[in-house]
């Protein structure tokens, strides 16, 4: 879909420009030239070379060659030939020169900055076997008596019959119907449009081929190395393999179906954009075949987040995506500096619109390089406890106890007091034993021995972590803190753990023949003392109050 979508968007934007080059012969150099090359039209003198030039364009496009030869500069001895000549000529252009009017000089003396001798107008050139090209000129002819006005060279009309007899398809120039010869949709001929379709049929079957042995032998050189990316990328990258491979068959067709300069100019553009395409294809999906191979690595695994890499692999695809479209622009012809420019101000606008966005943006980079937590873990941010279910570019979500969901700018949580339990290896357990001042001490070193030892034999405790000891005097009680760490990451084994550690200890503590406190006060009334001095408070009882168990 993703590349059906960009040649879908390569051929609106340049179809176009084909059809805009070719309506520079039917409009004369009007208002549509301009808007194909982006110039400004001057005003174009009745005698300039533009005006001869469009002249002979528009009689040769409309079959009128008998016009058409009034604008070669033909000896009289070949006057009868000068119809023929005009057809061939006008092949000849249509071929081998990419005419833009615009840049033609509309002056009555033409341009006399080429460094040409005066009188004298370049339009093009035509290439030759050995290498070299003839040029295509225009000359002035100014006869007393007779109007001026600009005439191709006579050197030029004398290369005329060689230039058309060196055309490859010259056979079926002059071998096929008429109406094949005939000038079909942005000035292709029909038997080039039939050749056209069959081309395409024969690249695309062909690319398909060409993708397949190229997969093929990447696919053997990849059995040969220990690494599993390279799998991946050979069976990723099948659509930007059979792409390219149908553009180099498309390449390599091409010349055999002699399209006019006009249209091969442009199907060259649609074919560099095609490439261009390709590559950014094929790195698009190495950025997801690397966040494949990365999420189940080792050091995706306990070193940092996979959310991480979701982001990271997001802002690569934005990047590939950004630097492809300008890249596509400028292979479709059009001037990516006022883009790049454009971006540069626009983004610096987005940054300081966005500021909190990139804060967030940053603020996940920050969270994932410093591995603090992963997807999955369990975590406390502030007074929010619960699972975190996703790293996101904006904010983390956490699922907590009530399964409800907390959603906590990154930012923030950048800043933020942060505990995570995923990398504890035990849980730690205590509690506070509060038994009754009844208690003997022969009973209290009892109960501390005794439950010392149940904890430095239970299975799921950690020995050397085990303390008990009496910790003070309470008000109404005598306390003994126990403290030792189980052998478990998981939250609800450690429930059922604790619940048949707090059970036993209350074994223990049965055992001994003492009991748990709970906090009370005893009320005790005494008589006054006697003999008090006149004027004391009136007699009655005193009453003191001391805690007790």
């Amino acid at each position: 879909m993703l590349v059906r979508a960009a040649l879908a968007a390569a051929l609106c934007v340049a179809l176009p420009r084909v059809a805009t080059a070719q309506l520079i012969q039917q409009l004369l150099g009007k208002k549509s030239a301009a808007a194909d090359t982006g110039k400004q039209v001057s005003v174009t003198a009745p005698d300039s070379p533009r005006a001869s030039l469009s002249a002979f364009l528009e009689y040769a496009q409309a079959g009128d060659f008998t016009r058409a030869a009034q604008y070669l500069d033909v000896p009289e001895a070949e006057r009868g030939q000068a119809k023929q000549l005009a057809r061939e000529f006008s092949i000849v252009l249509d071929r081998y020169v990419y005419i833009d009017l615009d840049a033609i000089s509309g002056a009555s003396l033409g341009d006399t900055t080429t460094g040409l001798a005066a009188g004298m107008q370049q339009i093009g050139m035509i290439p030759e076997p050995g290498g070299r090209s003839d040029p295509v000129r225009l000359v002035r002819q100014a006869r007393p008596g007779v109007e001026a006005r600009w005439v191709f060279s006579r050197s030029t009309v004398a290369n005329i019959p060689k230039w058309y007899h060196q055309l490859p398809d010259r056979w079926t120039l002059e071998h096929l119907p008429a109406w094949l010869l005939g000038a079909g949709p942005f000035g292709i001929l029909w038997w080039q449009w039939l050749a056209l379709i069959i081309v395409v049929a024969v690249s695309y079957f062909a690319g398909m081929l060409l993708g397949r042995l190229a997969r093929g032998a990447l696919g053997v050189l990849a059995k040969r190395t220990k690494t599993h990316w390279n799998d991946g990328i050979s069976t990723t990258l099948r659509g930007p393999f059979r792409l390219a491979a149908m553009l180099v068959v498309v390449l390599f067709l091409l010349p055999w179906l002699s399209l006019n300069a006009n249209v091969s100019r442009h199907v060259h553009t649609l074919i560099n954009a095609g490439f261009t395409i390709a590559l950014f294809w094929a790195l698009w999906r190495v950025v997801e075949v690397w966040r494949q191979v990365m999420s189940v690595s080792g050091w995706a695994m306990h070193s940092t987040s996979r959310g991480l890499l979701t982001l990271v692999s997001r802002l690569a695809k934005m990047i590939v995506g950004i630097f492809g479209f300008v890249s596509l622009l400028a292979a479709l012809g059009y001037p990516v500096a006022a883009i790049i420019g454009g971006l540069g101000i626009g983004g610096l606008a987005v940054a300081l619109a966005a500021q909190k966005t990139l804060e967030n943006l940053f603020g996940a980079f920050a969270i994932g390089g410093d591995r603090l937590f992963r997807e999955g873990d369990q975590v406390t941010i502030d007074t929010v406890t619960g699972t975190v279910e996703s790293i996101g570019l904006r904010s983390i979500r956490i699922r907590t106890a009530e399964r409800s969901v907390v959603s906590m700018p990154n930012a923030k949580v950048a800043d933020s007091r942060i505990e995570t339990f995923a990398p504890r290896d035990r849980i730690r357990f205590a509690c506070v034993l509060a038994l009754v001042y009844d208690t003997t001490a022969e009973q209290l070193r009892t109960v501390i021995t005794d439950v010392d030892h149940l904890l430095k034999t239970e299975e799921h405790v950690a020995p050397e972590s085990v303390t008990v000891f009496f910790l003070q005097l309470n008000t109404s009680s005598l306390d003994i803190q126990v403290a030792a760490q189980v052998l478990t990451t998981d939250g609800n084994e450690f429930n059922r753990i604790r619940q048949d550690l707090l059970l036993k200890i209350m074994d223990v503590v049965e055992r001994s023949g003492t009991s748990f406190a709970f906090p009370t006060q005893t009320v005790q009334l005494e008589p006054p003392p006697t003999g008090e001095a006149t004027g004391a408070a009136p007699s009655g009882d005193r009453i003191s109050s001391a805690p007790t168990s």
